[in-house]
């Protein structure tokens, strides 16, 4: 049995990897923000409230029988970096080197797992998106997560082994609002008329539970100072993800247009290349679409009811 640390625990990924890693048989300490409490242990998770910003806080994680940190705590919106680059550069980067440090000071080297973004790609790159595609840092929160793979290759110097995660878009039950999917399984179980941005586009969605996984499988079997892309490598468009909601919900709502919903520019493709992962650490996506939207239809009606 093996013993995990998990970074933003009660986040969308994290509460999927506590149960996947729970599910493997090891043991779990999980730290999160104000939203759980300060320290509990149950059902093999130990969950901590700490402020990872603030070394001092950092400090009080024991390292000592750490096989393995998943690090997925940090500043995640897209949109909101380019209010406050500063803050986004900081956390992210912060909370990243106070993890190392702490385990530097307790004279231990657990084997860490950085979850970067497959936004860091150069959209306008031949598809599919592979590790070796150019990456565009064309947002203060992209100049962060690149740094923060720069700075897990820095640590690997000082005898660590770092893996790099790149996740494409995520999918599935417990995703909150102001992403595509929860956004139309809401509109749809509420009702009402669907109002809807473009749905041209199309996007490389993934079962969160397939994602961790994968994050799983790399602390196992991924390559030390290895970048690895978690993808299902089968673009979707905006049309499908509503066609495959609506059958899910057994409805067939009125669909319009919000002029409010549509961005400037939108690339029309991003799809990613799995087979790196697939070679070295033997994952697949598995849970078929269908599943994925009918699990998130019924999340959200179980909600409501």
């Amino acid at each position: 049995m093996s013993k995990f640390l998990v970074t933003g625990a009660n986040g969308f990924a994290g509460k999927h990897l506590l149960k996947e890693l729970l599910d493997g048989g090891h043991e779990v300490v999980a730290i999160g923000g104000s939203q759980v409490p300060h320290v509990v242990a149950t059902d093999g998770v130990q969950y901590r409230t700490l402020d990872l910003t603030d070394p001092a806080e950092t400090e009080k994680i024991d390292f000592t029988d750490i096989t393995g940190v998943v690090h997925l705590a940090g500043m995640t919106s897209v949109g909101a970096s380019f209010d406050q680059p500063m803050q986004y550069m900081m956390v992210n980067i912060g909370i990243e080197i106070n993890l190392f440090e702490t385990a530097i000071k307790q004279r231990v080297e657990p084997r860490f797992l950085i979850i970067s973004s497959g936004t860091l790609y150069d959209p306008q790159a031949s598809q599919p998106l592979n590790e070796e595609s150019p990456i565009l840092p064309n947002s203060p929160y992209a100049v962060s997560k690149i740094s923060q793979e720069q700075m897990a290759l820095y640590y690997e110097t000082r005898g660590f082994e770092t893996i790099i995660a790149r996740p494409f878009n995520h999918i599935g039950p417990g995703q909150g609002l102001g992403f595509i999917v929860p956004d139309l399984a809401q509109q749809i179980v509420a009702g009402k008329e669907v109002l809807v941005g473009n749905l041209d586009a199309k996007r490389d969605y993934t079962d969160v539970r397939d994602i961790v996984r994968a994050y799983r499988l790399l602390l196992e079997k991924g390559h030390s100072g290895e970048v690895y892309n978690i993808c299902s490598g089968k673009p979707l468009s905006g049309h499908e993800i509503l066609d495959g909601l609506c059958k899910a919900a057994d409805v067939k709502p009125v669909v319009k247009q919000d002029p409010a919903k549509m961005r400037p520019s939108d690339t029309p493709l991003i799809s990613g290349s799995h087979d790196k992962i697939s070679k070295d650490a033997g994952w697949q996506p598995e849970i078929p679409l269908d599943k994925t939207l009918a699990d998130v239809i019924a999340d959200w009606r179980s909600q409501t009811s």
